[in-house]
């Protein structure tokens, strides 16, 4: 059987989906499911105009998270990914929205996650792996590391569109 995460597509879908929910439907467990047991997890902010990095293990990760999404609805959206791949190891670009709910017309902010991905098995030129028993793959998230629009700071333009495909 094929893992939902035998390419990047898949694991990508579930970055934002597990995230994305009315007040309190984040998926947990489901997010839990794309991160290596090792992964690390950073958000970046200016605080007090400095800039300031908070790495988290994953259950660290959720434990700061719920509290800062409790009694909001949440959806963040994919708008644009940049995959480059590189035997077992990817770096993925991609640009997010966030927004109230999916329809809505009105944006919270945008941003980039940088994501690093791990693939468990020997990958082809598809990006698609098969372990050394014959069984699939898989793609893990080792880090990932993100950043909001700002004052001074904007997505670039070429980064905007609608180029979601891998």
């Amino acid at each position: 059987m094929t893992s939902p995460y035998a390419a990047i597509d898949g694991l990508m879908k579930t970055l934002y989906a597990a995230i994305s929910g009315p007040s309190g439907g984040q998926d947990w467990e489901r997010d839990r499911e794309i991160y290596h047991p090792d992964a690390l997890i950073t958000r970046t902010r200016i605080v007090d105009g400095l800039p300031v990095a908070f790495t988290f293990t994953f259950d660290e990760f959720v434990e700061a998270t719920i509290p800062l999404l409790a009694g909001r609805s949440f959806y963040e959206i994919e708008t644009d990914r940049v995959t480059d791949i590189f035997g077992q190891i990817a770096h993925v670009y991609s640009v997010y929205e966030a927004r109230e709910t999916p329809e809505s017309t009105e944006l919270e902010f945008r941003g980039v996650n940088m994501v690093h991905l791990w693939n468990d098995g020997i990958v082809g030129a598809d990006g698609v792996g098969v372990k050394g028993d014959g069984s699939p793959s898989r793609w893990w998230v080792m880090s990932i590391i993100w950043d909001n629009e700002r004052e001074g700071l904007a997505l670039p333009g070429s980064w905007g569109g609608k180029r979601v495909a891998d």
